[in-house]
Formats: structure tokens, C-alpha cells, sequence
């Protein structure tokens, strides 16, 4: 039977092996928090990024359905398409006439 004797390591080869094993942490550490793709800040990068989708599409949706009510009531309702022409297009009724009296400077948006 052979006998195995343990050799302890030197002071010096001791502070060797640590400070070669924090520099593998710190690396390792790097690689967890960087990695293109994969790493931490990518990640919360990309969280951020679907909470601004999600509250864009979120308005999105409101306007979308803001503008299937009005496409339904320009389609039911005859008095809502009567004023929608006359405000966003300027048509008038037989015998109408418009006057304008804001400033020479300012013209109204149509």
C-alpha cells in the first residue's frame, strides 16, 4: 500500500491561487452581466423595451376602437356625418354662406 503525503501550498503560491480565482469570479461575473444577447443588461434592456410596445399598443388599440365608433356612427347616424362634413371638410347646405372673422394672421385648421 502506498502512502500519498499531502503537500500544503506555499504563502506565496496561496495568494497566487486567490487572486487568479477573484480574477475568474470578476470575469465570470462580466460575462454574466454582459454576454451580447444573453446578459443581464441586455435582458432588462429588452424588458424595457416591451413595457414601451405594450403602452404603445395599448394606445393603439384605444384609437382603434375611437375610430371604429366614429366609422359606426358616421355610418348610423345622418346629423354626426352632417357636422363631420361641415367641420373637416367645409361643405355647406344650398343657400349657406360662410363668414370669416378671425384675423388676417391666424387661419383655422381644416
Amino acid at each position: 500500500m502506498k502512502r500519498t503525503y499531502k503537500t500544503s501550498l506555499s504563502p506565496l503560491q496561496q495568494k497566487k491561487l486567490c487572486r487568479i480565482s477573484f480574477l475568474l469570479f470578476i470575469i465570470l461575473l462580466l460575462a454574466i452581466f454582459f454576454t451580447p444577447g444573453k446578459g443581464l443588461y441586455f435582458l432588462r434592456k429588452q424588458k424595457l423595451q416591451v413595457v414601451a410596445l405594450n403602452a404603445e399598443k395599448q394606445e393603439l388599440m384605444e384609437k382603434n376602437t375611437a375610430l371604429r365608433e366614429e366609422i359606426k356612427r358616421l355610418n348610423t347616424d345622418v346629423h354626426f356625418l352632417e357636422e363631420v362634413a361641415r367641420e373637416q371638410r367645409g361643405l355647406l347646405k344650398k343657400d349657406e354662406m360662410v363668414f370669416d372673422f378671425s384675423p388676417k394672421g391666424q387661419k383655422q385648421k381644416k
